[in-house]
């Protein structure tokens, strides 16, 4: 879609079909459109601007902020210029067709990959228990023998929101990382030809699978009375 000038397309999850997606900003740059940045609600800001034949990648930076210079430097030296950065974690580079990927053996990719999916699951996991605790809240509350007023209703949509919020995501963002890990463990192989493994990936496919289990999964939520109202 585009709004004032600008051009809107939805990301397909930077932490799990990256080679995918930058074969999207490889193809939206040859029809003109430059890519600015991913926004926080998940789309692919692009701008108007001469067509030009880029290669992407993006990388997960694991360091810290004072490093983030050093690590700039060197993505420069190796020919890749970079545009952006998402979240401070993953940025964004593009360069000449012929110019070598940066990581150089399955290794260094495979250790990147650990280092990003360690990163996402115990960011998320720390989240679950609070999110139980606003569930069992929720269900408490129901339990009390109060007016069942407006501002009882309130609270109680309210509990079940951010339990919701903080329960759902994360849990869905974790079984993400172990269904990538499972259906695409040969990844580490393709780390100098992304652009094959772009062809491996089905999106739609994984997207079904996953919307299946996250039905089963809120089932069985009800089922032991979490989300009962």
């Amino acid at each position: 879609m585009i709004i004032n000038g600008k051009k809107y397309v939805f990301s397909r999850g930077v932490a799990f079909y990256p080679e995918k997606e930058m074969e999207i900003l490889k193809k939206q740059a040859q029809q003109g459109w430059a890519f600015q940045k991913l926004n926080a609600f998940g789309l692919l800001k692009f701008s108007k601007a001469d067509p030009e034949n880029k290669k992407f990648s993006v990388d997960f930076f694991s360091g810290s902020k004072t490093d983030i210079s050093e690590y700039l430097s060197f993505y420069e030296e190796a020919g890749w210029e970079c545009i952006t950065a998402y979240k401070g974690k993953y940025f964004y580079f593009k360069a000449d067709p012929c110019t070598p990927t940066i990581y150089s053996d399955e290794e260094s990719y495979g250790l990147r990959m650990y280092k990003e999916w360690m990163w996402m699951f115990w960011r998320n996991l720390l989240c679950i228990p609070i999110g139980l605790v606003f569930f069992w809240l929720n269900v408490k509350l129901g339990q009390w023998d109060i007016p069942h007023n407006s501002l009882f209703f309130s609270t109680r949509m309210l509990l079940l929101f951010v339990g919701t919020f903080l329960t759902a995501m994360p849990l869905s963002i974790i079984i993400n990382v172990i269904f990538s890990l499972v259906i695409y463990k040969d990844r580490r192989k393709f780390y100098d030809r992304p652009e094959q493994f772009a062809k491996k990936q089905r999106y739609v496919r994984d997207l079904a699978i996953l919307m299946v289990i996250g039905a089963v999964i809120g089932a069985l939520m009800a089922f032991t009375g979490l989300v009962d109202f």
